[in-house]
């Protein structure tokens, strides 16, 4: 039985979903380190274990808010009441995460500020984005249409990403008479907050109420649960080791760890590896959304009649070959110097290549943690999509925090300065600083292909699930019907 394709509609509006977690994930991604380090004067390691101790509370309460959105029950159905809780709160935090009271407090006083923040902020997130991203399986239960929602989510999501970087880079954090440092602009970072904030409103609203009507159609929770720590310990545990999930799960923090700590860093090895000014990044970001563009163009391309897991192996050595060899260029004296035309245009290039093999590489990852969907209810008999996507959320969350933890450790391994009065960073420095991160690369991603190669959910087996589930006698599990038609 063919599935019916996806609405554009219902692609657009569960795609925004992935514009408020992109606002709030890359904030804390790529830009608290500088703010709260190089401007606030925090140092490296503590903003690094501000984010680390907020992952702690995340590995304990993403896969209970996934878990509890599975069994759920209400007249909106199992998703939407977490998404709707969530919408004030992250944008009431996002605001106060970007606008500390610095003039009242010390660098002490601001690493706790940052932790009360962080903390529940991270967690009223998980709210919203485990439910959202939970229903790429309840949507359609069609294999290629599992890639095409999830390109469209991804490329919103970094789409955002890189318009907040434009913005920042080229007008919030340009340099100016008055502040020849763009980058230690108290007022930029606020006025960011500000737009996230409003940003994230809307984006969630979009995403909750545009897919509400589709709330029927949705699978629905087992008619009765018994709530008990040790029966949700056990269910946890059951769906993360299931074997066709354990390799993509090891397999996707390798990925995030890797690309959060080159994220981290990247505003540090723009300006001070590459040795480019705020203006010069800010034209890098527009190369982020040509590279976005090309994703989405060509993920449904690259993932026609071919299987996912060939696909993300595919993009994750284009990744790993253009991060460790193109800045290797440079450290051996192979690349033209800074004053050469080509100079910034190869650079351009360098970032463009990056962006579309990294978005068509995430895209693969969310469309086979879809496909894993099946393969639990088969195990269990019960639908598991909230506890299978939260373990997606901590990954990513994972990636932002210990990638800012590990930044931060390179940081004080080069000896990099702290203070804002610090400006001078020597080409050395920036040398050691580009290597350390070459060297993590080398280290991620090569283990991360190795766990991919062994994820085993093809098309064929996909369609086999299926069949399985729609034959299935009631009484064991979710009713033997098809996944309801797609809009």
């Amino acid at each position: 039985m063919k599935s019916t394709p996806v609405r554009a509609f219902t692609r657009i509006v569960y795609g925004a979903g992935g514009v408020a977690g992109s606002a709030v994930s890359a904030g804390l991604g790529m830009f608290v380190m500088l703010y709260y380090n190089r401007v606030l004067g925090v140092s490296a390691g503590l903003v690094g274990t501000a984010l680390a101790i907020a992952l702690l509370f995340d590995g304990v309460s993403d896969p209970l808010v996934g878990y509890a959105s599975d069994k759920f029950r209400s007249r909106w159905g199992r998703r939407h009441p977490f998404m709707y809780f969530a919408v004030l709160p992250v944008a009431f935090l996002v605001y106060l995460l970007w606008n500390p009271p610095h003039e009242s407090l010390d660098a002490d006083g601001l690493f706790v500020y940052l932790i009360c923040v962080v903390v529940p902020l991270r967690l009223l997130l998980t709210f919203f984005e485990v439910p959202s991203n939970a229903l790429i399986p309840e949507i359609t239960d069609d294999y290629d249409e599992r890639t095409r929602l999830a390109i469209y989510r991804m490329s919103a999501s970094w789409a955002t990403l890189t318009l907040l970087a434009i913005l920042l880079y080229g007008y919030w954090l340009r340099d100016t008479p008055d502040q020849p440092d763009g980058l230690l602009n108290i007022s930029g970072y606020e006025q960011m907050g500000l737009v996230i904030a409003i940003t994230v409103v809307v984006a969630m609203l979009v995403c909750a109420i545009g897919l509400h009507p589709r709330i029927p159609t949705f699978k629905k929770p087992p008619e009765r649960h018994a709530w008990s720590v040790r029966g949700t310990v056990r269910g946890l545990m059951n769906a993360y080791l299931e074997p066709s999930l354990a390799p993509l799960l090891l397999g996707s923090i390798l990925i995030a760890v890797a690309f959060g700590i080159t994220g981290a860093l990247q505003v540090y090895t723009f300006s001070y590896f590459w040795e480019l000014d705020t203006a010069g990044i800010s034209g890098l970001m527009m190369g982020w959304g040509v590279g976005v563009v090309l994703g989405f163009a060509a993920t449904p391309l690259l993932s026609r009649e071919r299987e996912k897991r060939n696909v993300a192996m595919w993009m994750l050595g284009a990744l790993a070959l253009v991060e460790i060899c193109f800045p290797g260029l440079r450290i051996v004296g192979l690349l033209p110097s800074t004053g050469s035309a080509l100079y910034y245009p190869l650079i351009l290039a360098f970032v463009v290549f990056e962006m579309a093999f990294f978005l068509v590489l995430i895209a693969m990852l969310a469309s086979m943690m879809a496909d894993v969907v099946e393969k639990r209810e088969l195990a269990s008999g019960e639908r598991e999509e909230g506890t299978i996507y939260s373990a997606q959320l901590l990954i990513n969350k994972a990636s932002g925090a210990i990638g800012v933890w590990g930044a931060g450790l390179i940081l004080e391994l080069v000896d990099f300065p702290t203070a804002a009065s610090a400006i001078e960073v020597t080409a050395e420095t920036g040398r050691g600083l580009m290597l350390a991160v070459m060297v993590f690369c080398l280290v991620f991603y090569p283990a991360a292909l190795l766990c991919l190669s062994r994820f085993r959910i093809d098309r064929a087996e996909h369609r086999s699930d299926l069949d399985r589930l729609r034959v299935r006698p009631s009484g064991t599990g979710t009713p033997g019907v098809s996944a309801p038609p797609s809009r």
